[in-house]
């Protein structure tokens, strides 16, 4: 027993000598973008820019990370005084909250909630610039990246879900979320349903879950190379090319090569691209990433399984008790309302097959066809017509479960 005692005293130690001086809870009491600790173009920024109200908050995770989320609680536009229901917004892969921002206040997504009077909070989940810290390792260590989106829903979503619900004294929110934030909900109530009651709605934009019919190039191209990467930062150090590019693509003249350099780094673009915010994408993405979150895509897509990371087979029987990952639980996912899943066929990471094999896997849940046959995986974000198209109809989702009339 004192043997036990002495270490976890040790263990606490360690913690607490290694751990930086972070302030957990509320960060930013000013609601301006220039007080926040990142000083380049940050989601902050932005979010001030267009005179809306802007908070950070920190949280930490379960194993040990720490994460900034922001949040959007009023509006200029909104008039009604009283409580506002929350919204989460879960980016994806290579994406941060930055992502569902830069479209800007009158097709962003964010803006366009708090319009509607709602309290509207955006994660940034580990790896990415806003969440790089940790309260023993640091970003430029190899250990701090070995994880994947397992540990994204396992340990980053029940962290922030509590954090809101708590501060709000709410018990239960509404969750937006694009590709990869789709997958990490699924992995929180299939792995822990005690959070589907906490889960209002659920809207769903190509949810990345099942791959095995993919058609990305990409994947196909370099799917090799990514597997026999080691577990480490993706792209390593991005500031320095993020505010090169923001002072760059800021010119008139180079607006035209801005846009050349963000169609050679996407899958095929499409004439629905936002191009004007091609900049502002430039200047803060790419949300940094682990090798580990496509290395877990790619097994999906050879397995054509939805399930937990595959290690090989002798730590699988140490994790899993058998000799590859079991499949994630998805009968347990039941939310207080049918899931929404919003979907193209022009989609070529997200199929339309893979689509129909999820729905069937899930208690409930509503599909929504974009009319548009060649709108892509990223349009779901940038493109020109997401007011009309994608975050409309998710609004009307969330009013009609509160209630509200249009």
């Amino acid at each position: 027993m004192l043997l036990m005692e002495l270490v976890i005293f040790f263990d606490w130690l360690l913690i607490v000598s290694g751990m930086p001086k972070v302030k957990f809870g509320l960060q930013n009491f000013t609601g301006r973008g220039k007080d926040y600790r990142i000083k380049v173009i940050t989601g902050i920024l932005i979010i001030d820019k267009y005179g809306y109200s802007v908070e950070t908050h920190t949280v930490r995770t379960g194993d040990g990370y720490i994460l900034d989320m922001f949040r959007i609680p009023s509006s200029p536009n909104c008039k009604e005084d009283g409580f506002k229901p929350s919204v989460l917004i879960q980016h994806g892969l290579i994406s941060l909250a930055d992502s569902f921002l830069v479209t800007g206040p009158r097709s962003g997504l964010p803006f366009m909630l708090a319009d509607r009077c709602y309290d509207v909070w955006l994660s940034n989940s580990r790896g990415v610039r806003y969440s790089q810290r940790h309260i023993r390792l640091k970003a430029s260590q190899d250990a701090f990246w070995r994880f994947s989106w397992h540990e994204m829903g396992m340990e980053d979503l029940p962290a922030m879900i509590d954090y809101i619900l708590s501060t709000t004294n709410e018990e239960a929110l509404h969750f937006v979320c694009h590709s990869q934030g789709c997958t990490t909900l699924l992995v929180l109530l299939s792995m822990k349903p005690e959070y589907n009651r906490m889960i209002k709605t659920a809207n769903m934009m190509a949810p990345a879950v099942f791959m095995k019919h993919a058609r990305n190039k990409l994947m196909k191209m370099f799917g090799n190379i990514i597997m026999s990467m080691k577990d480490s930062s993706f792209f390593g150090p991005l500031d320095a090319i993020r505010f090169l590019l923001s002072v760059f693509c800021k010119c008139s003249k180079f607006k035209k090569l801005c846009a050349f350099m963000f169609i050679l780094a996407s899958e095929e673009p499409t004439s629905y691209m936002n191009n004007t915010a091609i900049p502002l994408i430039l200047a803060t993405h790419p949300g940094a990433i682990s090798t580990r979150q496509p290395k877990h895509f790619l097994q999906l897509r050879k397995s054509g399984k939805f399930r937990p990371y595959d290690f090989g087979v002798m730590r699988n029987k140490k994790l899993y008790n058998q000799d590859t990952p079991p499949d994630y639980p998805l009968e347990n996912v039941r939310p207080q309302s049918p899931i929404h899943i919003y979907h193209s066929h022009g989609d070529d990471l997200v199929a339309r097959k893979d689509i129909h094999i999820l729905i069937s896997k899930l208690d409930k849940a509503v599909l929504h066809d974009v009319v548009f046959e060649k709108w892509s995986h990223s349009d779901f974000l940038f493109a020109k017509l997401i007011k009309k198209v994608v975050n409309e109809p998710i609004i009307k989702v969330i009013d009609h479960f509160e209630n509200r009339q249009q």
